[in-house]
């Protein structure tokens, strides 16, 4: 990926083992979402690159999409079991859905990555996307973005959902 963004050369392509392990869990990620309604999460911890702040600098303020946080569990027990990704254990559950377009408002339609920035953490998914995704809300407010290879796409709200109640998102990835 060329470098038009500063964050480009930080999303390093998913591994052999990485994606095998990310299929392996795939019937995990159904328990733990206590839902057969909704694509599982597909996010783990090897998916994701932690960004600094001088990764994000150059980003348009106008081109990422804000949220406030919603009543939510927070995100770590002891700091290392991630319960927002076990609603069975009352872990997030309400989601936006979210797609990048182009500056003329057209759909962006090759392969793009969702990135977020909050007060206390800043990364990018290392999944490759090639449309609308669902992406969890929590309890601190959140920007989220989205670059590709051509640089930042601006990022629209299609809609928003929650996990367990069956809508027209349901099928849509969860990042």
């Amino acid at each position: 990926m060329e470098n038009h963004n500063g964050i480009s050369p930080c999303i390093l392509p998913l591994g052999r083992m990485a994606k095998l392990a990310d299929v392996a869990l795939v019937p995990i990620m159904y328990l733990v979402a206590w839902s057969l309604v909704d694509a599982p999460q597909r996010t783990h911890f090897w998916n994701n690159t932690k960004l600094s702040p001088h990764n994000v600098e150059n980003l348009a303020l106008e081109m990422r999409l804000f949220f406030r946080g919603v009543e939510a569990r927070k995100p770590w027990l002891a700091r290392f079991i991630p319960l927002f990704h076990m609603p069975i254990f009352g872990g997030w559950k309400e989601y936006v859905v979210l797609s990048p377009v182009r500056y003329n408002k057209e759909p962006f339609e090759g392969e793009w990555y969702v990135g977020w920035i909050t007060l206390d953490l800043i990364g990018v998914s290392r999944i490759p996307n090639y449309g609308p995704v669902r992406l969890l809300l929590g309890p601190a407010p959140v920007y989220f973005f989205a670059v590709s290879e051509i640089g930042q796409l601006r990022l629209k709200k299609d809609g928003e959902g929650e996990i367990g109640k069956k809508c027209p998102f349901s099928h849509l990835p969860l990042s």
